[in-house]
């Protein structure tokens, strides 16, 4: 019985260690919630000013259904894609049970598994699926939604490798247990309620899929690949049933919003089902940029990053400027087309060498469906700098109209990159290749991403004018300045993932060729990578975004302007801000009923009020009470504004500290019509 505990012991320890080491690098990542500290991010901030009505409602009214309405933002609107309370869903319980502990560790901890599962169901070493789920997790484009707050788009990223190792493990090992794990993984991921990302997941598994098809028609086992497809599909669509309860409403919605399409449009002749092309692709990856998966600040890195007291622009910014300890944090590090950018889509440069390298030595199957869907999401990430394939997916690829920031493609890459170049190691240190074919494609791959990182960092100027589009607004010192410490920043990088590079192609070369062992690998592997990507990962995620949550709770605090305005009991007038961003910021739905707001999925209607109404009359506005020298003065000056009226706007905020504006003319919450006219159009309704 002892010797068979210790067999089970031997056998399990190894996982039993990764799971343990991955809970710790998580936390490690993020020590700082162990002092109760929580991300300051923007994106959450904006949810809770538009979210609170709802909350607040909810919270006061436990016996009462959920609400699905909120007056908050956009004159009202369904809560539908907000905050809805949705009942009947048995794998809830399991969900939230997997997101034990703190946040955001615990998203980085459900990844990092999810993707010890991917490389297991593949066949791959333990210790090098530990680091291949490290590969996968930290790339950096995670920090930054973790960053600025898109906590539902990180979780099911996270939840993307899940969905894979079931997939694969039906197909490679036992169909009814994958099919299993399948259901469970693929109703976490769309509960995780980002369409987007589900969308590009099923990319993934449709090229891997077809490539299955292929290989079982040709070597002839293809009754069992439809089987297993047949438990899959069985599987998938349980997944989506548990999900039913939300999918539903958000589809019959989607009508109604931006992305169903504009019934004026239609009127026109000029409609377009989905989001409007140029809409959609304002976040375009450009094929200039695309080393930026192997030089992390090829383009600069952040539009609002950080430069050392060493930088020319400090010093600049030191002998003519006033604050310029604080101004060398905020600065428009980025040069590249993209409007505004958290930071690149770093892959990590030892990733994209044995990617290559697998692109070089591997054959068959796997390479060539993995190499298709990385060339198709960075084709589709190109977007507005490769129109004629991004119009033919908006046209004729089902659903794909649906989505914007189609730089969001690149995920794909996140899982594809470093599963091929795990895949590879193993395969190479299993001895599947020929020591001279091997020897040459190491060669090959280092010359191609070591080389390329060399020539960046000797004559970085190959990379462009380091000129930016924000850079028009800054003084001309600063200009030149920040030109060169662009190009510092790149050749810096550069030199780090050469490196990288070089170590890593080293350590390899000394095990295939019998200097090193193999345990000594893994471990040197995983080090390399986790020391490659979490230096990245901290220029995004670091102590500066950390605060403590009652700090982060004062942005709700309420301005001189909103006790003014709280003072009026009266429950139903609206407020039109203009002090801020109008329909780009959620903060002030937080306290008020607002004309504005910030939604990705407002209606499409009211959208059409705002460009044919609204904004002129905020235009308006802003003529009647120019050159007022006094509050009193602007206050004589307003105007009657039909719309605004209509939609019972009582104060006008011109900013935080100042009274605001009274709009007497404002119809009140209910009124009564002189006449009623007919419109043969939508059109005409609207005219």
């Amino acid at each position: 019985m002892r010797e068979n505990n210790d067999i089970m012991m031997k056998k399990f320890l190894p996982y039993i260690i990764a799971i343990l080491s991955f809970i710790v690098i998580a936390y490690m990542f993020t020590p700082q919630v162990f002092s109760g500290k929580v991300v300051n991010q923007s994106d959450i901030a904006s949810w809770r000013g538009m979210a609170n009505e709802i909350i607040t409602y909810n919270e006061a009214n436990p016996d009462k259904d959920p609400a699905l309405w909120t007056n908050s933002m956009f004159s009202g609107m369904p809560a539908t894609t907000i905050s809805v309370v949705y009942d009947g869903d048995f794998t809830d319980y399991l969900y939230k049970a997997l997101f034990v502990g703190q946040r955001p560790p615990s998203y980085l901890l459900i990844s990092l598994i999810g993707s010890f599962l991917l490389f297991l169901a593949f066949g791959v070493n333990v210790w090098l699926s530990m680091a291949g789920a490290i590969a996968i997790t930290f790339c950096s484009y995670n920090m930054q939604l973790i960053q600025v707050g898109h906590n539902s788009k990180m979780v099911a990223i996270a939840f993307m490798p899940w969905v894979l190792a079931a997939v694969v493990y039906a197909y490679r090992k036992k169909a009814l247990h994958g099919a299993l794990l399948f259901a469970f993984a693929l109703s976490f991921q769309i509960k995780a309620n980002h369409p987007q990302i589900t969308y590009y997941l099923a990319i993934i598994i449709i090229g891997y899929g077809l490539a299955l098809l292929v290989v079982s028609i040709k070597n002839k086992y293809f009754l069992k690949f439809l089987k297993t497809s047949i438990y899959l599909l069985i599987a998938g669509l349980l997944g989506i049933a548990t999900n039913i309860n939300h999918l539903w409403p958000t589809y019959e919605y989607s009508k109604y919003t931006m992305r169903g399409g504009s019934e004026l449009a239609k009127e026109k002749g000029t409609e377009q089902k989905g989001l409007d092309v140029a809409y959609a692709t304002q976040w375009s990856y450009s094929p200039g940029e695309t080393p930026n998966l192997l030089i992390p600040n090829y383009n600069g890195g952040s539009s609002a990053g950080e430069l050392s007291k060493k930088s020319e622009t400090y010093k600049v910014l030191k002998s003519s400027f006033q604050g310029a300890d604080q101004i060398v944090k905020q600065l428009p590090l980025y040069w590249g087309p993209q409007p505004y950018t958290a930071g690149p889509m770093y892959l990590g440069a030892i990733s994209i060498f044995l990617f290559v390298l697998g692109l070089i030595l591997l054959r068959g199957a796997t390479k060539w469906w993995i190499a298709s869907v990385s060339l198709l999401a960075l084709l589709l990430s190109w977007g507005s700098n490769l129109l004629p394939v991004t119009e033919f997916f908006f046209n004729y690829i089902p659903l794909y109209n649906k989505f914007r920031t189609v730089s969001m493609v690149l995920v794909i890459l996140q899982i594809t990159v470093p599963l091929l170049a795990i895949l590879t190691v193993d395969k190479l240190l299993k001895g599947e290749f020929d020591q001279k074919r091997v020897n040459k494609g190491l060669i090959l791959s280092v010359a191609i991403t070591a080389g390329f990182s060399l020539i960046m960092a000797l004559i970085p100027s190959l990379a462009g004018s380091f000129s930016g589009q924000a850079d028009a607004q800054l003084p001309e010192q600063i200009r030149g300045a920040l030109a060169l410490d662009r190009q510092s920043l790149l050749s810096a990088d550069a030199f780090r993932s050469l490196l990288f590079i070089l170590v890593a192609a080293g350590a390899l070369w000394y095990t295939i060729n019998g200097k090193l062992r193999k345990e000594y690998m893994f471990a040197i592997l995983g080090i390399l990578i986790i020391a490659d990507l979490w230096s990245v990962d901290k220029r995004y995620l670091n102590d500066s975004h950390f605060m403590k949550n009652r700090e982060f709770e004062q942005q709700y605090s309420k301005r001189p302007v909103d006790e003014i305005i709280l003072q009026d009991k009266d429950p139903n007038y609206r407020v039109l801000d203009l002090s801020i961003s109008t329909f780009n910021d959620a903060h002030v739905s937080y306290h008020h009923k607002t004309i504005g707001g910030y939604s990705p999925a407002k209606l499409q209607r009211y959208q059409d009020v705002i460009d044919n109404f609204i904004i002129p009359e905020m235009q308006q506005i802003g003529k009647d009470i120019s050159g007022s020298k006094t509050m009193e003065e602007a206050q004589s000056k307003m105007g009657i504004y039909p719309v605004l009226n209509m939609l019972n706007t009582r104060y006008v905020v011109l900013g935080p500290e100042n009274p605001p504006l009274i709009n007497y003319n404002a119809l009140g919450n209910c009124w009564f019509v002189n006449e009623v006219r007919v419109a043969g159009n939508v059109t005409e309704e609207i005219a």
